[in-house]
């Protein structure tokens, strides 16, 4: 359960701010669909919460600095991934605990990362648009989100409430 109160947030936060951690090779991981991608969510926030020129300006900063951020963090992920990869192919139950350890800083850091940018981007909105951009909140982080989530997990699983 805690992982999946963990995982989704995070894989939220990765649609969010359009951040991949596909191959290289992928063409949605070229400089140009990052920067369309982020355009686009740009562009559905102005449109969404009417934001002025210097909200978008702010805006912009916020997002950017989040994704630098984040970014510095991509290579100790990958490098955990690799090194769990290893772990499970040598059935090694120690290390997968250890690393899971690790794995969660290291992913409470990025959720504390994206967490702080939406604390940031919604200090910048007047009454209306906080208004309007808590019900985007709610339907992504709500309660009622997180109950239709584990009922459909259970589901899945054959169990019921």
């Amino acid at each position: 359960m805690r992982a999946i109160s963990l995982a989704i947030p995070l894989a939220i936060g990765g649609l969010l701010f359009a951040q991949t951690s596909a191959p290289a090779s992928s063409p949605a991981t070229t400089p140009q669909a990052h920067h369309h991608a982020r355009r686009g969510m740009m562009g559905r926030l102005t449109a969404e919460l009417n934001l002025t020129p210097d909200q978008q300006t702010k805006a912009h900063a916020i997002f950017q600095k989040a994704r630098s951020e984040r970014k510095a963090l991509w290579p100790q992920l990958r490098i955990e991934r690799e090194a769990m990869l290893n772990a499970v192919k040598s059935d090694n139950t120690a290390k997968i605990d250890s690393l899971s350890r690790q794995n969660a800083e290291l992913n409470a850091k990025v959720r504390a990362i994206h967490e702080r940018s939406i604390a940031e981007f919604h200090a910048i909105l007047n009454s209306d648009q906080k208004a309007k951009f808590d019900r985007r909140l709610d339907a992504m982080f709500g309660q009622d989100r997180m109950q239709a989530r584990r009922h459909h997990v259970q589901g899945q699983n054959g169990t019921q409430n």
